[in-house]
């Protein structure tokens, strides 16, 4: 097993059929937006509002797993989750879910993380599983 595992996830190119669709559907959103409230500026305003809200899907996050812990990188953010703080690893169809919570919480979105998976599914949880058995 490797000891570093790195990687890129970029979600609006990784998958792209979808991606198109989602595309399309915001940009029909704004426009309905702009004509329906008679001005350009709720259109723009309803494309920065969905900006916003989808900017996990549309810009790249790095992921690196490593003897000591998960990081996540997101627009010059940094946030680090030592194993011996990860309680709960839940498989997800997208990704592996990390949580400092033995059970599901309302805070598991405030507090854990996700490893987005891009094409390493395999890779991400044996690595994750590997980390967490050991884990003190």
């Amino acid at each position: 097993m490797a000891e570093t595992l790195s990687w890129r996830s970029h979600p609006v190119v990784d998958d792209f059929p979808r991606s198109a669709l989602l595309v399309l559907v915001s940009a029909a959103v704004c426009v309905a937006m702009g004509v329906s409230f008679g001005g350009v500026g709720y259109g723009l305003l309803a494309a920065a509002l969905l900006g916003a809200s989808l900017a996990r899907y549309f810009l790249p996050t790095w992921y690196a797993l490593d003897e000591s812990g998960a990081a996540v990188r997101f627009l010059g953010q940094a946030r680090r989750i030592p194993w011996a703080e990860v309680r709960r690893a839940t498989v997800h169809r997208v990704g592996v879910f990390l949580s400092p919570f033995e059970r599901p919480s309302r805070l598991d979105s405030f507090r854990g993380t996700l490893l987005r998976f891009a094409g390493n599914a395999d890779e991400v949880v044996a690595f994750v599983q590997e980390r967490l058995a050991t884990a003190p």
